[in-house]
């Protein structure tokens, strides 16, 4: 084989390795400092306070109470606002007597829920729940309570009439 046949082929060959010497070397470092800046970035990100949201324990489980109970009790208070929003739309009652008779459901309500768990267990839930409500206050531009369950039943003698305003608010379940 001639020298020149030899030296084309060699060049051939040769050329795309020292090429790729000289172009890869500065796109390792490009990479590799990319790497590093995921690495500290992921570093970084391990060194601040997690703020991902860790589900806690639900209150009712912590108080030692069974899901069927919670379900039973969750039926009950929804029952009480379906009562209290018809109080609330009856227009043949008067604010005092529309008032007595969300009293009254309430009351019955109240008896039927304390019928499902121990005073013990009705006690955790409630400390458990104020604890986590005053860890986690709500947002902006969200308030309870208010002008009564029917929405105009805040004091008495008031004679206002009109439709319900999230009638039961204050009584919704808190797990």
């Amino acid at each position: 084989m001639p020298k020149t046949l030899l030296s084309l082929i060699a060049a051939i060959i040769i050329a795309p390795v020292m090429i790729a010497a000289i172009i890869i070397p500065p796109i390792m470092v490009v990479l590799g400092s990319a790497g590093q800046s995921c690495a500290q970035t992921n570093t970084q990100r391990a060194q601040r306070p997690a703020q991902v949201r860790v589900q806690e324990e639900p209150c009712w489980q912590k108080a030692g109470i069974s899901k069927d109970v919670i379900d039973q009790r969750q039926a009950i208070e929804l029952d009480t606002r379906s009562q209290v929003q018809a109080v609330c739309a009856d227009s043949s009652l008067t604010d005092p007597q529309k008032k007595q008779k969300i009293h009254e459901i309430r009351q019955e309500s109240k008896q039927k829920v304390s019928g499902l768990m121990t005073e013990q267990q009705q006690q955790d839930l409630q400390s458990c729940q104020k604890e986590r409500a005053a860890n986690h206050p709500a947002p902006a531009g969200v308030h309870h309570g208010g002008g009564g369950p029917c929405g105009n039943l805040a004091s008495p003698g008031e004679n206002n009439a009109g439709a319900p305003q999230n009638p039961g608010e204050q009584n919704q379940p808190q797990q």
